[in-house]
């Protein structure tokens, strides 16, 4: 008996199914989509594979979605990710941290009926460890807490210089959900256009073949792109109308820490939007001192 409880033990381990390694921003934005796909369509998609997950031997999709109510509805969804430059996930990533720190530090120290915008350049967040990340969030708390009540109007700004690096507090008006906050903005490279385009450019080319081997296959598509900077514009995308003619959906996320914030609808079958449109905006719910939807 003992014997047999082991072999059937065995059994069920052998049928178990591939273990899915999808990263958690993938996941993410998968499952923002499938939400916008619902407020378009009114129809519920459900992911039921992930090919890359289960073909290891050659480039795959990331997801098929089905729909709930046509099992040959399906739309083949591939995700990328786009930075302006090398390693810029990770200072988004601690420019948030760095400024959420001085922020928790500032509140009802700055006036209650504004909001602000901090904005540290890469190389300064590069330098930030240690003592010297503690001394620096200490110093820009008090710095901040006696400039702000100076900017009280919308886009006034002012410096500081830190080690031959410029930062800079900009006030950014009066928002019920926002004031009395410091918030993160993170600056962009010399050239940004330039090297954001090229990312954008080998993302097509490792992208597109993928989703037009299902397109040939009866599948619908879709192509999300997260936009880590939140820098990225309709006009990004021309000259490449032609070759993006047969993807249904093409659909760009501004993300923090693996979270969407805000997705807009690019492009819903035949129809591109230079300019999108309220109802093809759409904003996603937010943790407290991380970013805000624009």
């Amino acid at each position: 008996m003992k014997g047999l409880l082991i072999v059937g033990r065995m059994a069920r381990n052998l049928v178990k199914k591939p273990k899915i390694m999808k990263k958690q921003n993938e996941q993410n934005a998968c499952d923002a989509f499938i939400a916008i796909l619902h407020a378009l369509t009114g129809i519920k998609y459900v992911k039921c594979e992930s090919p890359d997950e289960l073909n290891r031997r050659t480039p795959d999709i990331d997801f098929v979605l089905i729909s709930s109510t046509d099992k040959n509805d399906k739309i083949a969804v591939e995700h990328t990710i786009l930075e302006s430059f090398d390693g810029q996930i990770e200072y988004v990533n601690r420019s948030y941290d760095i400024v959420s720190e001085i922020n928790a530090g500032c509140r009802k120290r700055i006036p209650a009926d504004r909001y602000y915008f901090l904005a540290i350049p890469p190389l300064m967040v590069d330098s930030l460890v240690g003592k010297n990340r503690m001394l620096f969030i200490s110093n820009l708390r008090s710095w901040v807490a006696e400039t702000a009540p100076k900017l009280l109007l919308v886009d006034s700004h002012i410096r500081t210089d830190c080690e031959g690096h410029k930062i800079t507090l900009t006030c950014s008006g009066n928002h019920a959900r926002l004031n009395g906050n410091v918030w993160c903005m993170p600056q962009q490279p010399e050239k940004q256009k330039a090297l954001q385009s090229e990312r954008l450019r080998r993302a097509i080319r490792d992208k597109l073949p993928k989703l037009t081997k299902y397109k040939e296959r009866g599948f619908k598509t879709a192509l999300l792109l997260e936009d880590v900077a939140g820098t990225l514009s309709g006009s990004t995308l021309r000259g490449y109308e032609i070759s993006l003619d047969e993807i249904d959906y093409i659909v760009v996320f501004v993300s923090n820490e693996d979270r969407m914030i805000i997705g807009n609808v690019w492009k819903e079958k035949s129809v591109w939007y230079s300019f999108i449109p309220p109802n093809r905006r759409f904003s996603f719910r937010q943790v407290p001192g991380k970013g805000t939807s624009k």
